[in-house]
């Protein structure tokens, strides 16, 4: 009979050295803002509530790549049983399961940073570009991968990431606790702030990443308000391709692209 997601979690635990479900869990919060308490953890073992796909995601995401990908079969198989026992059969070979950027992860749960995180991230551009970098990375990032980009303060940054859980090492290697972060609205004063400072630095991001240049265009001119709202539109409609790229085959997300849009509108005399 094929393993439950809670006896796949139990079995993952003890594989792992954890004897108690608790000290696993503490284990686990150390190292993210989880998105379930213990109670809900220990309901999942004992086979007592279906997980949500954002706490499934956010388990394989913290637990080594092969359980990761362990965890989340398992949960696939309960969801859609025969679908699932003819992609993964005695007779078949095992392919692994696709994750966005690379990570343990079923894709497009978000995880809303809470304010102290964007005050650590906004800190400096060190902090920003790195917490940038680890969120795209498809794979942990060792140190010497990370220092080829030439930030200036590495340690700190480092340190101050994973002082509130944005990123973990394991191995000797760095990644971000979850597969993809949101920033909250700007309801605060000093949020406000933190932003205005990432817009200056947003200026700055294709060059620190070395991005080639593929497309660059400035406009200051007199159009219809019938124009304007098609450009409108045509703008919206881009934002939407790129937001997309997340709904499909994540693997063939090989390129990274650094996009601005500032529109300006209203009347000008003469």
């Amino acid at each position: 009979m094929a393993e439950t997601v809670g006896g796949t979690l139990k079995s993952i635990r003890k594989k792992m050295g954890y004897l108690s479900a608790r000290s696993f869990y503490m284990a686990l919060e150390g190292r993210a803002d989880l998105v379930f308490n213990y109670s809900y953890y220990m309901k999942i073992e004992g086979g007592q509530i279906a997980p949500s796909d954002k706490v499934i995601n956010q388990l394989a995401v913290l637990l080594p790549q092969a359980d990761g990908d362990e965890l989340v079969a398992a949960y696939c198989r309960e969801l859609f049983p025969k679908q699932m026992d003819r992609i993964i059969s005695p007779n078949a070979a095992v392919r692994p399961v696709s994750r966005a950027t690379g990570k343990n992860s079923i894709k497009g749960f978000q995880q809303e940073l809470t304010e102290r995180q964007v005050s650590k991230v906004g800190r400096t551009r060190d902090h920003y570009f790195l917490f940038l970098l680890l969120t795209l990375a498809r794979a942990p990032l060792t140190r010497a991968q990370i220092e080829a980009y030439g930030f200036v303060d590495l340690g700190t940054a480092l340190q101050d990431l994973q002082d509130v859980k944005l990123l973990m090492e394991e191995g000797g290697a760095f990644s971000a606790t979850f597969p993809e972060f949101v920033f909250p609205k700007a309801g605060t004063e000093s949020i406000k702030k933190i932003y205005a400072l990432l817009d200056v630095y947003d200026q700055e991001r294709a060059a620190f990443f070395k991005l080639e240049k593929v497309k660059r265009g400035s406009f200051f001119k007199r159009i219809s308000p019938r124009q304007s709202d098609i450009l409108l539109a045509h703008l919206e409609l881009l934002f939407q391709t790129i937001r997309s790229a997340d709904e499909v085959d994540v693997s063939y997300n090989t390129e990274v692209i650094s996009f601005n849009v500032n529109l300006h509108k209203g009347p000008v005399k003469g």
